[in-house]
């Protein structure tokens, strides 16, 4: 099979297309014949050794759609890791009905919309009729969470996008309005950051009392620096730090049982994650590079189709 493989850390440009052997599937396991995969910003962490992974070499990516070989269903499934190849092992736990879903681009569904799910109604305990600002709003995490915000009952989401282009992207993903970065923001009942850094600031500020800031990421390379303890004290804003990764590595049994609940949210057409362009295995490189230089919009995919 072909698969796209980090033989070294460092960046997407030392990624290399070879022919493998298929993995077989041990137990509890199911192989999968890949049709999509989705490619995400923690991939290109994992590439450049910033973030933990397999040890070298192995196969980037954590999420595919295609068909189990053992019966043919299509399915979704989250990954450990060795999505980018034409075929792929995943717990079973993590393996996903997709009967009547485009399995060409639901490689590109699961994760955005899971993380957003789990983010909003389980780490940060989103309310019927609260107010929600999303930074990075025209993101494939960012898109998500405005769409899965509306499902659960937001009654205004407010999109903080780089360019007047994703502004008007984050709009179409059903946001209320979209303000550049820099701007006077309103004020919030929760804030969702994949941002970090200066962002985080201004959105912490716009947070009202008792409300709170999901930080799901620091896409700007730089971390938020957190208000001192006896700050948050007096302001009563609360920080919930989430990692979609560590929950279902700490509690597979809660995200297995769980997630059919936000897939179905697609299923509905309420959740339609943002997907940007589909690419050959052979492009992972120059995707992932794009990727990281923030110059994408929505989730990019790869393909397996020789």
């Amino acid at each position: 099979m072909q698969a796209v493989v980090a033989v070294e850390h460092g960046p997407p440009s030392a990624l290399q297309l070879q022919e493998l052997p298929e993995p077989v599937a041990g137990e509890g396991r199911t192989a999968i014949r890949v049709v999509s995969a989705g490619v995400n910003f923690s991939d290109v962490l994992t590439i450049s050794g910033r973030y933990p992974g397999p040890p070298l070499p192995f196969v980037p990516g954590i999420e595919v759609a295609g068909n189990a070989l053992d019966d043919g269903r299509p399915v979704i499934a989250l990954l450990e890791s060795g999505g980018y190849a034409e075929v792929a092992t995943a717990n079973a736990r993590m393996v996903f009905d997709a009967d009547g879903l485009d399995l060409e681009r639901a490689g590109g569904y699961a994760l955005v919309t899971l993380a957003a799910y789990f983010g909003l109604r389980y780490a940060a305990r989103l309310q019927r009729g609260e107010s929600v600002l999303v930074l990075a709003g025209a993101g494939g995490l960012g898109s998500a969470a405005i769409q899965v915000a509306r499902a659960l009952g937001a009654a205004r989401v407010v999109a903080v996008a780089s360019s007047e282009r994703k502004r008007e992207i984050a709009l179409a993903q059903g946001a209320d309005e979209a303000l550049p970065y820099g701007e006077q923001l309103p004020p919030t009942d929760l804030v969702v950051d994949g941002v970090g850094g200066e962002a985080f600031g201004q959105a912490y500020r716009a947070t009202r009392r008792l409300g709170r800031v999901l930080l799901v990421g620091a896409s700007s390379g730089t971390p938020p620096a957190l208000p001192a303890f006896q700050e948050l004290r007096e302001r009563g804003v609360g920080l919930v730090p989430f990692s979609f990764k560590a929950l279902r590595e700490s509690d597979g049994e809660f995200v297995a049982r769980t997630a059919p609940q936000a897939l179905d949210l697609i299923r509905s057409g309420e959740v339609r994650p943002l997907l940007g362009s589909s690419h050959p295995l052979a492009d992972a490189p120059t995707v992932l590079a794009a990727l990281a230089g923030r110059d994408t919009v929505g989730k990019q995919l790869l393909r397996t189709g020789r």
